[in-house]
């Protein structure tokens, strides 16, 4: 009898034991199978009237340009006047993707921005006869933008100097700062110091841009200089030769084609470029 109870005691711990055991396992699988009814809000996208908002990232496409000006009056002065610099004003008007930016500097400081990346772009630099879409070292725009006549200016006494023969060392030439690869490796002179020493006889020629140094010989009243041709370049905006620089060669060729277009461009350099045609001096 006593065995008996003792055998019955042991089988209901065992179910007893085998509840607590089985019981969690049903609440889990109660619990899931709930979730699977109803749907997961993580996981089903809410319908919305608000438009999806992008990330100031994906939106934020704009390209800002600085672009550096030398000083060469009058078509850019220290005042930050003059028409290149109205040029300029223009196709910062017709930018929309981005910012345009612009000062002015001397010359050599000018292109040195360029070369350290102070700057994206100079404006404006002679291209030379062999030049297209770029150089060794830079990019250059090929929208047509203007051109610059230069002229050789020599003594009235001095007979034989002319443009081909300027590099023959029985004369003295000097020639306008930082033209040397289009002019010749000569001697360089500030404009009014050139024209001042061809005028005086202590040198024979000097050569220069038309538009700056006719100007001067007028207001420096210079009687003993005449006037010869030697040659006209087109002039172009410039940018480091890098994939930077060719994004904005390539915005800043579409800018002049829209200045062109909308007519800011003969509004602001038409006067300029009718007067930009070399008249040989009366005899």
């Amino acid at each position: 009898m006593k065995r008996k109870s003792y055998v019955k005691v042991l089988i209901l711990l065992q179910v007893i034991c085998l509840i607590f055991i089985l019981l969690p396992g049903c609440s889990q699988k109660v619990d899931s199978s709930g979730k699977d009814n109803a749907p997961n809000v993580a996981d089903v996208p809410v319908a919305t009237d608000k438009p999806v908002q992008q990330t100031e990232q994906s939106t934020e496409k704009s390209t800002n340009i600085s672009v550096s000006l030398p000083i060469i009056p009058p078509l850019i002065t220290e005042q930050k006047t003059g028409a290149i610099v109205e040029l300029v004003k223009a196709m910062a008007d017709e930018y929309k993707d981005g910012k345009m930016t612009f000062d002015v500097y001397p010359m050599a400081r000018s292109m040195e921005n360029i070369m350290s990346g102070s700057a994206d772009a100079h404006c404006p630099y002679v291209k030379n006869h062999n030049i297209t879409d770029s150089d060794n070292l830079f990019y250059y725009t090929t929208e047509p933008f203007g051109s610059v006549i230069f002229v050789l200016y020599t003594n009235k006494n001095v007979k034989e100097l002319t443009p081909e023969n300027v590099l023959d060392k029985k004369f003295k030439v000097e020639i306008q700062p930082g033209h040397k690869e289009y002019l010749g490796d000569l001697p360089e002179a500030a404009p009014d110091a050139g024209l001042q020493k061809v005028d005086s006889g202590r040198i024979d020629g000097y050569i220069a841009t038309m538009s700056m140094c006719d100007q001067m010989i007028q207001a420096m009243q210079l009687k003993n200089v005449k006037r010869q041709k030697f040659d006209t370049f087109d002039t172009a905006i410039i940018f480091k030769k890098n994939d930077e620089g060719k994004q904005k060669q390539e915005i800043m060729n579409s800018l002049i084609k829209k200045i062109r277009e909308n007519g800011a461009y003969d509004r602001i350099m038409g006067e300029i470029n009718s007067k930009e045609v070399f008249i040989p001096d009366k005899e």
